[in-house]
């Protein structure tokens, strides 16, 4: 058995999850899962996210009474500075038009860390989710040159920042440009990316979505889970998100079938360590 634990789930907290904790328990208990993270989404500084990270917090905080084995995270996702500052202004991104720059928008996550750890919050996954590079970027066509150059920007942020424990997803795009190949992204990005979250001591994660969304091909799983291979063999220790939102019923058997064949073997995929939890 590699994968031993799951670090980043989504509860009926998210906007965009339905999943109960009880059912999450059970499932958790199937699987023989020793430790759960609960990580629904802070993607925004306004009240509706807030509020999301609010009831992610109470749920969790009164499930643990019984469930000492589930631990409280939180997925923060990079946003343009110019959109937080706004909020931050008026509570609400009703109204902001982004401004027009000749560079690409700062980087901004939702919460600092105090604040987190004044919720409880005991770690976070930072992930890229789209451009916020450009105003309405969100918006245009896809470029696959223009997003690996963002997706590596953002990650390159991600890995330095303070409050991000996990790199969630490396590389994962919702239209899916490079899921057939994954040699399109340029090693050298890769290896930059490694060189920060190793320099930072901040973990990577293995991912499910990349091993089952149709839109991978078999060739880029496999790439896929040798990339992973490469980071553990750079010292880059290795957590595992199930990412679920709807369904906790999938065992994590048929991720564990690409990462045997990359060379992982029992005790490779890791628990977030105690002295690392806020």
């Amino acid at each position: 058995m590699i994968i031993k634990s799951d670090w980043h789930i989504h509860s009926e907290a998210s906007y965009d999850a339905t999943l109960p904790l009880d059912g999450i328990a059970a499932g958790a208990e199937r699987f023989g899962f020793e430790k759960v993270g609960i990580t629904d989404h802070a993607n925004f500084n306004d009240e509706a996210f807030l509020g999301d990270l609010k009831r992610s917090v109470e749920s969790v905080k009164k499930f643990q009474q019984d469930h000492p084995n589930f631990v409280l995270g939180v997925e923060l996702t990079p946003i343009e500075k110019p959109e937080f500052d706004y909020i931050a202004k008026h509570g609400t991104r009703e109204g902001y038009v982004a401004p027009i720059i000749d560079s690409p928008f700062e980087i901004e996550l939702a919460r600092t860390k105090e604040e987190l750890m004044a919720m409880g919050v005991r770690y976070a996954i930072g992930a890229s989710h789209w451009r916020v590079d450009l105003p309405k970027a969100k918006q245009l066509a896809p470029d696959i040159s223009a997003c690996i150059r963002e997706w590596y920007r953002q990650q390159m942020w991600l890995a330095c920042d303070e409050r991000v424990t996990i790199l969630g997803h490396p590389w994962y795009i919702g239209k899916g440009l490079w899921y057939e190949d994954f040699s399109v992204i340029p090693r050298g990005m890769n290896l930059d990316i490694a060189a920060a979250l190793k320099e930072n001591r901040k973990y990577v994660e293995c991912n499910s979505h990349f091993f089952r969304d149709p839109k991978t091909t078999e060739k880029f799983r496999h790439q896929y889970a040798e990339f992973l291979r490469e980071l553990f063999e750079m010292g880059i220790p290795v957590t595992y998100g199930s990412d679920a939102h709807n369904d906790y019923s999938v065992r994590p058997d048929y991720v564990e079938e690409y990462l045997s064949a990359a060379g992982f073997r029992e005790g490779d995929i890791v628990e977030i360590s105690e002295s690392d939890l806020w």
